[in-house]
């Protein structure tokens, strides 16, 4: 294993971040860290075998900056186990899992710092909005921190909020953590192609005496298609495994009672969620039969109700009453149905505006548009 280290100082603050071929995108992330106004971090960059000059791009940073350092990694495709290669080296009283994708305001270290160290939390959650790189455009989230489940007084405990597992995405990179609640508690990402960081996070939050949370976008989330998160056909089972995960460990603590209707939301929008963001059909198929065979029940959700279902889940409502009502080639047949209505309006709506367009009344309503236009270009000219 390669490691470039020239920091020997404890800094307050470890950024960890894991990479894997994203050379276009990594200098902009890493420049975005160096350009915070708080200073006292490190950043390890857990590289998984690059071979597109990530890697390169890592070491500049690192040869330059002494708070910048690369780690190297035999190709595992896991980037829970490249998060946890970074706790094991954290210096920081205070840890960041970002990723190597996104690019930060430069405020993020320093506001989030600061919220959690006035209310003594153990976690500090914050809002992130998304960034479309092909058109250099930001479009706000409605989910990486719903504004309808902030507590009205903070901070709050994890285990007795209402809403710990529902308030955001379960994604690592909203949140400053205390290292000593990952330490004391033994927290792992687990070592998963996807869906790594939904037991840590959930885990994280139940576990933390004390939550705060600052509802401002320090974080630029970057949509592209070769995400991991874009490509959950080759393991479409690993949010699975992750749910059973938090289960099985919040009955070994004696917790699921406490948080029982929490985390039936968690896992109900989980699974509709995974289970529509699928793209290939008999991947689709599969886990729809073995969501209403047994999955369902398994998470004491087959009989679950609209009063039990929060409000963020209510479209997701809806395809699980249907899914109880057809089978996997039905349910799609219907939705291919939809489309196609959908598709004809779409064509009827577009005629009606052509013809509109094209009409006497339109030409007369842009010649009138057209004269104080005119006049105001012949005033200006005097």
């Amino acid at each position: 294993m390669e490691t470039y280290i020239n920091n020997n100082k404890k800094p307050e603050i470890t950024v960890i971040i894991p990479s894997y071929n994203v050379k276009e995108y990594i200098e902009e992330c890493l420049e975005s860290l160096k350009n915070q106004t708080f200073t006292d971090f490190e950043v390890l960059c857990v590289d998984d075998g690059s071979n597109d000059g990530t890697a390169d791009i890592i070491k500049e940073y690192a040869v330059s900056d002494p708070r910048f350092q690369y780690v190297s990694m035999d190709h595992c495709g896991k980037a829970g186990l490249m998060r946890n290669e970074g706790i094991k080296r954290a210096k920081g009283e205070y840890l960041l899992f970002l990723d190597s994708d996104d690019f930060f305001e430069p405020e993020l270290l320093e506001h989030s710092l600061n919220k959690i160290k006035v209310d003594q939390a153990d976690v500090c959650m914050y809002d992130a909005r998304l960034y479309f790189g092909d058109t250099g455009k930001y479009r706000k989230s409605n989910v990486m921190q719903k504004k309808e489940y902030l507590p009205q007084t903070m901070p709050v405990e994890g285990k007795t909020f209402p809403y710990v597992f529902n308030i955001g995405t379960g994604c690592p990179w909203t949140s400053l953590f205390k290292k000593s609640l990952i330490d004391e508690n033994k927290l792992e990402f687990m070592a998963l192609s996807r869906s790594n960081d939904i037991y840590f996070v959930n885990m994280a939050l139940v576990l933390a005496k004390r939550i705060t949370m600052l509802p401002e976008v320090l974080v630029n989330y970057r949509q592209r298609s070769t995400s991991l998160q874009a490509n959950n056909t080759k393991t479409p089972w690993d949010w699975y495994e992750a749910l059973k995960a938090i289960r099985d460990k919040l009955k070994e603590l004696d917790l699921y009672d406490t948080v029982e209707t929490s985390f039936k939301n968690l896992a109900f929008g989980v699974s509709i969620y995974n289970l529509c963001s699928l793209k290939v059909g008999e991947a689709f198929c599969e886990i729809y039969e073995r969501l209403n065979s047994e999955i369902f029940a398994e998470f004491e959700l087959d009989d679950f109700t609209e009063e039990e279902c929060y409000s963020y889940n209510g479209a997701k409502y809806q395809i699980y009453m249907q899914m109880k009502e057809c089978s996997a080639v039905e349910y799609l047949f219907r939705q291919a149905q939809e489309m196609k209505e959908w598709q004809s309006r779409a064509k009827k709506a577009e005629k009606e505006l052509q013809k509109l367009k094209s009409s006497t009344t339109l030409k007369a309503g842009k010649a009138l548009l057209y004269i104080p236009k005119k006049l105001k270009h012949l005033n200006g000219k005097k």
